[in-house]
């Protein structure tokens, strides 16, 4: 009986290992411009129910602005609402490729203490993999293991 559940753990670990980024990742990635104001890109947070946004310069990403960020930075007495995004957003971006092994990904979000990846492939955003992402996976996996 060990020993069946030994293979049985072993067959699981190996398919988790092969998975990359790609099948996970959301394609239809929600972008703005470096010039954005910062009272519009907290108004497609809103609409679109999302936490974060990519910021797009000629189809290259330059940066990413955090709700919590927007936030913190509307509530600035020297911020405007009109204040172009590019002031406040985080431009030192932590990336991953489509090929990447998902738990590789698991580790740079871990170790940079980040909830999302930018996933790019050459210099062109292609998706955007996220803890949440990651967590609707482990549900799936879950829901569906017979043990």
């Amino acid at each position: 009986m060990i020993l069946v559940f030994y293979v049985r753990h072993s067959t699981k670990a190996s398919v988790h290992r092969s998975m990359i980024v790609e099948q996970l990742m959301t394609r239809d990635v929600i972008t703005i411009s470096p010039s954005t104001p910062i009272q519009d890109a907290e108004k497609i947070m809103q609409e679109k129910n999302i936490r974060r946004l990519l910021v797009v310069e000629n189809s290259k990403p330059v940066g990413i602005i955090v709700y919590r960020d927007m936030i913190g930075a509307l509530n600035s007495p020297t911020i405007l609402k009109e204040t172009p995004i590019e002031w406040v957003m985080t431009r030192k971006l932590v990336t991953t490729s489509p090929d990447t092994n998902v738990i590789e990904a698991i580790h740079v979000l871990r170790r940079h203490k980040i909830n999302a990846l930018p996933v790019i492939d050459g210099d062109k955003l292609v998706g955007i993999i996220t803890v949440v992402d990651l967590l609707h996976e482990l549900t799936r996996r879950l829901e569906n293991d017979p043990n």
